[in-house]
């Protein structure tokens, strides 16, 4: 069972167009054909490009390629690290009043909103949309290292090795839930392991 949620984690609205932006990009990692169609029914004004992370990159099947208005810019890859880097040359073209659209996994929306930090895009003009896994982005406090993925209370690090327990305290600067050794005081003695974000 989820613990109440604590301040520190992001809450994900329904995902609606800023129509006071002059310039629209939608980075995208999971499906959602009635989410596609609800945004692109009644599209804002100004350009806009879709940056989509798609197993089958080359099919316009897709509900948010199939959606997509006509004159828009459509950039879909199969990897993530090639749609975050078609993100980061996106905003390095991006004039004033550009927006951002994030929806995917928690995971893959914190890795894009780096790249957004790197442009100084504020939270204003940055909308996220949660679709997809729970597992969690785990950062570890001892050797620093994120472990992507994770769907249970307690994992092993991917860095150290370490038994880390999953905390519910997210950082936006790591774009990831803290881990700490969980058998730091009596090594090898772990609690229950638990399947908890699917």
């Amino acid at each position: 069972m989820l613990t109440p949620r604590m301040k520190s984690q992001p809450q994900y609205p329904p995902l609606e167009w800023d129509r006071s932006g002059r310039q629209h990009i939608v980075f995208v990692s999971a499906e959602d054909p009635a989410l596609a169609r609800h945004l692109f029914e009644d599209p804002p004004e100004g350009d806009l490009t879709l940056i989509h992370v798609s197993e089958d990159a080359e099919s316009n099947a897709s509900g948010w390629q199939v959606s997509l208005p006509p004159g828009s810019t459509r950039r879909v890859t199969r990897r993530l690290d090639s749609a975050l880097q078609k993100l980061h040359e996106s905003l390095d073209q991006a004039r004033m009043g550009a927006r951002l659209y994030l929806v995917g996994s928690e995971d893959i929306i914190w890795q894009a909103s780096k790249v957004a930090d790197r442009f100084g895009m504020g939270s204003d003009a940055v909308r996220r949309h949660r679709l997809g896994t729970l597992a969690r982005p785990v950062y570890c406090v001892h050797c620093r290292t994120t472990t992507r993925g994770v769907r249970t209370n307690v994992a092993d690090c991917s860095g150290c090795g370490r038994a880390l327990f999953v905390r519910d305290h997210f950082s936006r600067h790591q774009g990831a839930y803290m881990g700490f050794q969980v058998d730091a005081e009596k090594p090898g003695e772990l609690p229950p392991i638990e399947e908890v974000y699917r």
